[in-house]
């Protein structure tokens, strides 16, 4: 049982010492193989004479040659992947033979249970493991950090391998983690959709908007400004209709921060909010604000707004870092906004904002995430009032209710009184946005005052009665939003008009390179004799010269994504046609940039 112990506790102490500290008392247990016994674990030989192992029965690997067939699972599902990732691994044979075929690779193994992580310890050698040069083991560790770690490597681009005999001793775990993964992996391919219909409007209002955008500031100016308060975050469901009675003393109980879609109905009743968020760039979105005006708000947007956001009268209005390339590459050389997360609806940004203020209470108004009592908005909303507006004989207003109820697929979810709320896919995943992040930051604690809504996992139900006993705090903020800003504007103007013409020079290079590799290509088409080392030699200068180049980022922005240029390239005969496709896409995007960037003034 313990024939490897020894060498790989040596490489695993190396590797990884502060987890191997954490479990030195199991390493070092003399108990370890009656350890192992206990999880109803059965060693045995395999036909070919190599360890293997039974779970309650099930082979944890082939009973005829464990080596061969792991090699053969790891051929056959990695593809084009650009990391393993094992979610359990028995005893290790497959995270071995994936570390032998590929060194460069990044390898990820995943066990909750550090008692079965002993048992791949003592039973063969690991050597390949740990000493492979992209090597990331997890083990007991927490879903969000897990989820982290493979966002960081690009989950899209993980190959899983899961073996049911693998995980069946911690089933609901692994469970769990696959679902995880999944909506993660439903994130991408919406951001993919979302990026494909809208990059093109994302950098043309950028590009509007970033002369506007040399004399604000960032949204920085308030993080961590107040803390020992508590915030409310005004969302725009159903339930909102209940807490609008109340806005006027929530306000002097908490900082007030409204998402766009909800202002009007916090102007209807009286009260401007200290923050109003909107960071949606669409045209429709801006209609929220249509005839409003809120003079003691402070706005906080981004780069890439419709850009008559930034004529809507207010306090004033500040700038968090853009997520688009081109606002990326700007604040790198000019000067950092201020992150805000991005879930993929207003009020995760929102929530956000909170976070980072510094409040350790956040309160959720209007956060269904579903359609309690079949109700798709709060009474009176932009949307509601369209269908009116918009209504006729052959198209009523109850269609437009109808397809928001039921133009997305909707199911069934518990909500906090233990009844049934209708949700969606899309509401789902901000619903596992909110949880993941009530995991990510345990100090911050999440109330909800919608008890019909979806019930998040780490966000819990509040009264209305609970917020209105808070102490006031309207003395405390005055002092803080009334803080002046210390921004050199003249100076960020200078800066701002440097990283322009950067971008412009470094993107005509890119062109120029894009132009060179496709007259390559085609001479080599032309060409059948020509020498095929000589091209991919100068094929692969020019892309190590695209690769260095720091606005090659930008032009990602509207360059296909995988799935469209997988399409763009499938009729391609050989590799060069393929290449030559990448290359005009890549001119392609950059002649986009640059049309945009040549029109600001």
């Amino acid at each position: 049982m313990n024939l490897h112990l020894n060498k790989n506790r040596e490489l695993f102490e190396k590797r990884f010492p502060q987890l191997a500290e954490q479990f030195k008392p199991l390493l070092y247990s003399p108990l370890l193989s009656q350890q192992l016994l206990q999880q109803d674990i059965e060693i045995v030989t395999a036909k070919n004479g190599q360890i293997s192992a039974t779970y309650k029965g099930l082979n944890l690997h082939s009973t005829y040659n464990p080596e061969r067939e792991a090699q053969k699972l790891v051929a056959e599902n990695t593809k084009n992947a650009e990391a393993g990732v094992f979610l359990g691994f028995g005893l290790g044979y497959g995270a071995v033979a994936f570390a032998k075929e590929y060194p460069t690779k990044t390898l990820v193994m995943i066990e909750y249970n550090p008692i079965w992580f002993m048992l791949a310890l003592s039973t063969i050698d690991l050597s390949a493991i740990f000493e492979h040069q992209n090597f990331v083991l997890l083990v007991g560790a927490p879903h969000q950090t897990i989820i982290s770690v493979l966002e960081k490597i690009g989950i899209q681009n993980c190959s899983f391998f899961k073996t049911k005999s693998h995980i069946l001793h911690d089933e609901q775990y692994f469970s769990n983690l696959e679902n995880l993964i999944n909506r993660n992996l439903q994130k991408k391919e919406i951001n993919d959709r979302t990026l494909e219909k809208f990059s093109k409007l994302w950098l043309k209002n950028m590009c509007k908007n970033i002369n506007i955008a040399t004399t604000l500031d960032g949204v920085d100016r308030y993080f961590d400004a107040f803390k020992g308060m508590n915030a409310c975050v005004i969302a725009a469901g159903p339930s909102l209709d209940e807490i609008l009675p109340y806005l006027k003393e929530i306000k002097h109980n908490t900082l007030l921060i409204c998402v766009d879609t909800a202002l009007r109905a916090c102007l209807n009743v009286g009260v401007e909010p200290d923050f109003i968020i909107i960071v949606d760039p669409q045209y429709w979105n801006i209609r929220h604000l249509d005839g409003l005006s809120a003079p003691n708000s402070i706005i906080i947007t981004e780069l890439a707004v419709y850009p008559s956001v930034f004529r809507f009268s207010c306090k004033e209005k500040l700038l968090c870092s853009s997520i688009y390339p081109l606002g990326k590459y700007l604040e790198k050389n000019v000067t950092q906004r201020g992150e805000l997360g991005a879930g993929g609806s207003v009020v995760t940004t929102a929530w956000d904002f909170a976070r980072r203020c510094g409040c350790s209470k956040i309160f959720m108004a209007g956060l269904d995430l579903g359609f309690p009592e079949n109700k798709t908005h709060f009474k009176g909303s932009t949307f509601e009032e369209r269908a009116h507006r918009q209504s006729s004989k052959l198209n009523p207003a109850e269609t437009d209710s109808f397809n928001a109820l039921y133009g997305a697929f909707p199911y069934e979810v518990n909500n906090y009184e233990g009844g049934k709320v209708l949700t969606d896919k899309r509401m789902a995943l901000y619903a596992w946005w909110f949880e993941s992040k009530c995991l990510e930051f345990l100090d911050v604690k999440t109330y909800t005052l919608s008890p019909k809504g979806v019930n998040i996992p780490g966000v819990v139900l509040a009264s209305i009665k609970e917020l209105l006993q808070l102490p006031d705090i309207s003395a405390k903020k005055t002092n803080v939003l009334n803080k002046p800003s210390s921004t050199d504007f003249n100076q960020q103007k200078i800066l701002f008009e440097k990283a322009l013409n950067n971008a412009k020079d470094e993107l005509y290079q890119i062109m120029k390179n894009a132009k060179k590799a496709q007259y390559i290509c085609k001479e080599a088409l032309a060409n059948p004799k020509s020498n095929p080392i000589s091209i991919n030699k100068k094929l692969k200068e020019i892309d190590s010269e695209i690769l260095r180049n720091q606005a090659a980022e930008l032009a990602s922005l509207v360059f296909p994504a995988n799935e469209k240029l997988s399409k763009l390239t499938e009729n391609a005969k050989n590799p060069l046609e393929k290449s030559l496709i990448i290359y005009k896409e890549i001119e392609k995007a950059v002649f986009i940039h640059l049309k945009f960037l040549e029109k600001i003034r």
